[in-house]
């Protein structure tokens, strides 16, 4: 199901007073090392670090006012967390953010920082998500779901008209993918305003259940999680996301948390950047030939989050 192109400019307006555009820079490093025009879209600058906050904000905003005096839940690896509770305090709203026990600490340590409600709850992130949404069902509360809801996307789908407000004539935008959500809100918004433009999706082993999906037709569930970008952690799309992706997507791929942690390293040597795997996965698409890029053309790669620690990127050095 595709977002339509209304929905996402509704989105835009009502985030317009709470978001701020994210810059869009050239990165030469990466135009030398590909020959295209090459510019990265860092909504890393959002305020809680992550493009996540684009979707929740626009699904609590959109909440009728009797729900929202109820309060609302989500189930998240850290992100979308962190999105909802930002939304909800710009809107005085209760949220509770439910969390798999095998989310990295220092995510946990951030959602608990802002003082809302945080629980753990089974051993990954569907398990959470799976309780969350029986207990919203229960207590009559709102789930805002980090992916397969029609606000999310639309949320996510802002990104990219920034996008063409900044680079005017963008050939090709590269997406990592979790559950599905943002690469959906960009492939409606491509759709709508420009349907030249191909998109990509990239995945890392042990969080590709899209690339899995993708490639056998139908939908894909992962037994575990096994890699380090767990804000890529859903072991599952869902149907909408499936299709848009499978219709629209020009690609999707996969590289390996060596290659995502490496390019990690380059950006954060070469412009200063630091992101999550989740994020530079996407360069190592294209550095390591995963992606083809035309010389001249010009690319967006989508920087979607940095809530990382100094702590877990010398560990992973280390484990290079």
């Amino acid at each position: 199901m595709l977002i339509s192109a209304t929905d996402i400019q509704q989105a835009a307006e009502r985030l317009r007073p709470y978001l701020t555009p994210t810059p869009t820079i050239r990165s030469d490093y990466y135009s030398r090392q590909t020959g295209a025009n090459v510019y990265l879209k860092l909504d890393v600058f959002q305020p809680t670090h992550s493009f996540k906050v684009r979707g929740a904000l626009n699904t609590l905003l959109s909440l009728p006012d009797e729900q929202r005096q109820k309060g609302v839940i989500t189930a998240s690896q850290g992100n979308h967390g962190l999105g909802v509770i930002y939304a909800a305090q710009q809107l005085g709203i209760r949220a509770a953010v439910y969390l798999g026990k095998g989310t990295p600490e220092n995510r946990v340590k951030a959602l608990e920082a802002t003082g809302a409600e945080v629980v753990l709850h089974g051993d990954s992130w569907d398990e959470a998500n799976h309780y969350a949404m029986e207990l919203a069902a229960k207590e009559g509360k709102a789930y805002i779901h980090p992916f397969n809801d029609a606000n999310v996307m639309a949320g996510q789908g802002t990104v990219f008209m920034e996008m063409l407000a900044q680079v005017p004539q963008i050939d090709a935008v590269i997406v990592s993918i979790g559950g599905g959500g943002l690469i959906s809100g960009v492939i409606s918004a491509v759709q709508a305003f420009s349907p030249t433009t191909a998109v990509y999706g990239v995945e890392t082993i042990g969080t590709d259940s899209m690339y899995q999906s993708v490639q056998a037709g139908q939908i894909v569930e992962l037994p575990a999680i096994t890699s380090i970008a767990m804000s890529l952690g859903a072991r599952r799309t869902e149907q909408s996301q499936f299709d848009n992706v499978h219709e629209y997507a020009k690609a999707v791929v996969t590289v390996t948390d060596e290659q995502a942690v490496a390019s990690l390293l380059t950006l954060l040597d070469a412009e200063k950047l630091l992101v999550e795997p989740a994020a530079s996965c996407t360069l190592a698409a294209i550095t390591e030939g995963k992606i083809p890029v035309k010389a001249g053309s010009n690319v967006v790669v989508l920087m979607c989050g940095a809530n990382v620690t100094l702590e877990s990127v010398l560990g992973w050095r280390k484990g290079s």
